[in-house]
C-alpha cells in the first residue's frame, strides 16, 4: 500500500525558476498528498507573496534573476520551514544562509527527481500528530537537540526529561511518542535501562529509540542495539548525521507500517482484519489479567445482510458494511480495537472497560445503526440494524470470545439488541 496522504491540507510554497522542473514537481507532491501548490517562477512574483499563508516553502537557492542573498533576504524574516533545493550543499554555502529556518537540504540530481522531497514530505507529515522524547541530564545537551528537532520536524511536539525515571512517566502519559532520543550516562536511570523497560512494553517497531553516548568503551554501542535500540550515535556528532539517522528510521517505520496494512488491515472497510484481532486480543488479554483490568469484547453483526445483498446487490452491500465500520470505529476510544472479523460481523476489543460501559458503547452503536439511512449509487435508501453481543468474562481469551458470540446468538433472536453476560 502506497504512503498516499490525503489528511492534511498543507498549504506549500514552491519558489523554482526551472518551469518544467516546478511543473512536474508540483505533479508529484499533488500525487501522494492532499496539499495546495503554489509555484512562483521569478522575483517579481515572490515580491508579491505573503509567505505567512504557507506551512512550508520549498525553494531552489539560486535562480536566473537573482543569488543566494536575495533568497536569504527575503526568507530571513519568517518562521516557515523551509526545504532548500540545491545542487550541492557546501559548507560556505550552509554558513551563509545559516539564519534562515531551513528544515533541510535537498540535493537536486538527475537520478532521484523528487525522490528525496516527497520522502522528507512523507517524515514530517508521519511525525505531525506524534511527539518526539529527548532524555538527557546535561540540560545543555538536551536544549541543543530541542532547538535542532524543533526546526528539523517543526510539525511534531518535543518532550523532554532529565532521566530514565521521567522519561518513564512521560512515556505513560503521552501515548503518541514515536521517538526516542536517550543519552547512555544519567543519574537514577540510565539510558541502558530505560531502553530495556520501554521494550518489555513496547516493540522496537512501536516506538523508535536512538542511543547517545561519549564513553570510550566500543561494546556499549553493541550492547545498547542488542538490547533494544534502534540505532545507536558516538559523542561529539554532526548535527545532520543525527537528522539522517531520525530519518532513515522514520522511513523504515513508514514502510512497516504499509507492510503491516497490508497483512492487518481488511482492504475493504480499512479497519483492522480478523487475523490482527486474534495477534492483539491474546496480548490485550494477558496485559488485563496482570495489570488487573476488564477487557470487553463485542460481536457485532448486521441484520438481514443477506436480504440486503439479495435485493441491493453486494456493491451496495459492501458500502453497507463501509458505513458500519466507520461507525464502529468512531464510537470507541483510540485505543480501542475494531475488527472486520468475517462478512458482515464485527469484533471490538475494549480495554479497561467494565461491561455497564461497554454496554452503554454498544447501545450508542445501535441506536445510530439503526437511525442511519444509506443511500447507494442508485439513490436506493437502505435502513438496517445490528445485533450486538458482549463479555468480559472468561479465563481464557477463547472463552470470552465465545461467551460474546453466545451473547450475540441470543440477541439475534430478535435482531436490532445489545446482550451481555451480566
Amino acid at each position: 500500500m502506497d504512503y498516499i496522504l490525503k489528511r492534511c491540507g498543507m498549504k506549500i510554497l514552491v519558489i523554482e525558476d526551472d518551469k518544467f522542473y516546478a511543473k512536474n514537481l508540483k505533479k508529484a507532491i499533488e500525487k501522494q498528498f492532499n496539499y495546495e501548490i503554489t509555484v512562483v517562477h521569478s522575483k517579481e512574483e515572490l515580491d508579491n507573496i505573503d509567505l505567512q499563508n504557507y506551512n512550508l516553502i520549498i525553494s531552489d537557492i539560486f535562480m536566473k534573476d537573482y543569488d543566494e542573498t536575495y533568497i536569504q533576504k527575503h526568507l530571513i524574516h519568517t518562521k516557515i520551514p523551509i526545504l532548500l533545493m540545491t545542487g550541492f550543499p557546501d559548507k560556505i554555502l550552509k554558513e551563509k544562509i545559516s539564519k534562515l529556518n531551513i528544515v533541510d537540504f535537498i540535493v537536486k540530481t538527475e537520478s532521484n527527481q523528487f525522490t528525496q522531497i516527497i520522502n522528507k514530505l512523507q517524515i514530517l507529515d508521519y511525525l505531525k500528530n506524534k511527539s518526539i522524547l529527548i532524555v538527557d541530564d546535561s540540560r545543555t545537551a538536551m536544549l541543543i537537540n530541542m532547538k535542532l528537532i524543533k526546526k528539523c520536524y517543526p510539525f511534531t511536539e518535543v518532550l523532554t526529561a532529565k532521566d530514565g525515571v521521567e522519561a518513564l512517566e512521560k512515556i505513560n502519559s503521552h501515548s503518541n511518542i514515536k521517538l526516542i532520543l536517550t543519552d547512555y550516562e544519567m543519574p537514577n536511570m540510565n539510558g541502558m535501562e530505560l531502553i530495556k523497560n520501554v521494550r518489555k512494553k513496547y516493540d522496537i517497531d512501536k516506538i523508535i529509540m536512538i542511543a547517545l553516548s561519549s564513553v570510550s568503551e566500543r561494546h556499549i554501542s553493541s550492547t545498547l542495539l542488542k538490547i533494544g535500540a534502534n540505532d545507536f550515535l558516538h559523542k561529539p556528532f554532526a548535527e545532520e548525521e543525527l537528522m539522517c539517522r531520525i530519518d532513515n528510521n522514520i522511513k523504515n517505520s513508514i514502510l512497516i507500517d504499509e507492510i503491516k496494512d497490508m497483512v492487518f488491515k481488511d482492504p475493504l472497510t480499512n479497519i483492522y482484519n480478523r487475523r490482527y484481532f486474534f495477534e492483539v486480543a491474546q496480548k490485550m488479554f494477558l496485559t488485563a489479567l496482570r495489570e488487573n483490568k476488564e477487557l470487553s469484547i463485542l460481536m457485532c453483526d448486521i441484520d438481514h445482510f443477506k436480504k440486503i445483498n439479495d435485493t441491493y446487490g453486494h456493491q451496495t452491500g459492501d458500502l453497507v458494511i463501509q458505513k458500519t465500520a466507520n461507525i464502529l470505529n468512531k464510537s470507541v476510544r483510540k485505543n480501542d480495537v475494531v475488527s472486520r472479523y468475517g462478512g458482515e460481523e464485527f469484533a471490538i476489543l475494549l480495554y479497561d472497560c467494565p461491561i455497564k460501559f461497554a454496554a452503554l458503547i454498544a447501545e450508542k452503536i445501535r441506536k445510530t445503526i439503526e437511525n442511519l439511512e444509506v443511500i447507494d449509487d442508485e439513490e436506493n435508501k437502505i435502513k438496517y440494524t445490528i445485533s450486538i453481543g458482549i463479555s468480559n468474562k472468561g479465563e481464557l481469551l477463547e472463552d470470552r470470545i465465545k461467551k460474546a458470540d453466545n451473547m450475540l446468538y441470543k440477541a439475534k433472536e430478535t435482531r436490532n439488541k445489545v446482550v451481555t453476560d451480566k
